[in-house]
C-alpha cells in the first residue's frame, strides 16, 4: 500500500468559542430576569433576546460543524471543507506546478505576514500545510496539522519520479 497521510481538522478557536458561549448565557440570564424575576416585563425585549439567542446559537454550531478532511497521497490530494464541500474534491499530483509545505511560528500567524492573497483557502489550523500552484494558474492552500508527514510523501513522490 502506498504512503498516505489521512487527517480530519475541526474547528476549536477557543478564542472565538469562548465569546460566543459567554454571549449566550449572558443573553438566557437577561432572558430569565426580564420575565421570571422582575414585574416589568417588556414583550420587545423578550423577542430581542430570544432572537440573538438563535443568532448565537446557529453561529455557534456552524463553527462546530466544520471539518476540514484532507488525504495526500503519491496519486492525488483528497480534501473535503465542510459544510462549504459536499464531496471530497481532488488535485492530482499532475495537475500541480510547484507545491510547498509551510510551518510558520506563531508570532507570523498573529502579525498578520502569513496572510494568503490569491489564494483559495481550505484553512482550519493557519500557518501549516501545503500551497499549491497548479498549472492552470489556480492556487491553493490547504492546512494540515502534520506537513511533515506531507512533505515526506513528496519526498518519497519525487524520488520516484
Amino acid at each position: 500500500m502506498p504512503n498516505q497521510h489521512k487527517e480530519v481538522q475541526r474547528f476549536r478557536r477557543w478564542e472565538i468559542l469562548l465569546p460566543l458561549v459567554l454571549l449566550m448565557i449572558f443573553t438566557i440570564y437577561n432572558i430569565y430576569e426580564s420575565t421570571v424575576l422582575s414585574d416589568f416585563r417588556p414583550e420587545a425585549h423578550f423577542w430581542k433576546g430570544v432572537l440573538a439567542l438563535l443568532l448565537l446559537g446557529g453561529t455557534l454550531a456552524y463553527l462546530l460543524s466544520i471539518r476540514l478532511l484532507v488525504k495526500v497521497d503519491a496519486e492525488k490530494i483528497k480534501f473535503q471543507y465542510f459544510p462549504v464541500h459536499r464531496k471530497k474534491q481532488k488535485i492530482y499530483w499532475e495537475e500541480v506546478e510547484r507545491c510547498e509545505v509551510l510551518n510558520l511560528p506563531l508570532s507570523v500567524q498573529l502579525s498578520g505576514w502569513g496572510v494568503h492573497v490569491g489564494e483559495r483557502m481550505f484553512c482550519v489550523k493557519p500557518g501549516s500545510g501545503i500551497r499549491l500552484h497548479l498549472k492552470d494558474g489556480q492556487k491553493f492552500f490547504i492546512s494540515c496539522k502534520d506537513p511533515e508527514a506531507v512533505a515526506q510523501i513528496l519526498r518519497e513522490r519525487e524520488a520516484k519520479a
